[in-house]
């Protein structure tokens, strides 16, 4: 019985499931395929993969595609710059890695924003404010900042 349960909750999260298996299917190939693609590079792209399996997931049981635009959330400031400080100490040390440069890192999450700008703007067809991309990468930038701090480059 319990087997149908779980079986029966993979078939209502089919699209989770399906970005799952398919970076795990992708990064099998690409560490298979390239000698330098090693385990934190897979561990990285599964983790992106799932990431946005559950924002396909989410998106699809709100009965909207991955282009519609969504109703904009009323968030509070505090809150909305803790978020984009974790993901901007957690981003960070991502691109940082994979740049090998603390200081591109840094810019890279500058640029994230002026990409998710124009996205809102071009894609979405929603106006982005400019004082608010300007808190988003100056949060990001916050989050990220101890990392620079204890490098030496503040």
């Amino acid at each position: 019985m319990d087997a149908l349960i779980e079986v029966l909750y993979l078939l209502l999260n089919w699209r989770l499931v399906l970005s799952l298996v398919a970076s795990i299917v992708v990064a099998l190939i690409l560490s298979s395929t390239f000698q330098g693609f090693t385990a934190g590079y897979c561990i990285t792209l599964v983790l992106c993969g799932t990431g946005f399996g559950i924002m396909w997931q989410g998106r699809g049981e709100a009965g909207l595609s991955l282009s519609d635009p969504m109703p904009p959330t009323p968030i509070s400031k505090p809150v909305a710059f803790l978020g984009f400080a974790l993901m901007g100490f957690f981003w960070g040390i991502v691109v940082s890695f994979l740049l090998k440069s603390l200081l591109l890192a840094a810019l890279s999450l500058i640029a994230a924003v002026a990409v998710a700008g124009a996205w809102y703007q071009f894609v979405l067809k929603r106006p982005a404010s400019v004082s608010y991309l300007a808190f988003a990468a100056i949060s990001l930038i916050a989050g990220y900042s101890p990392i620079l701090l204890l490098n030496g480059h503040f």
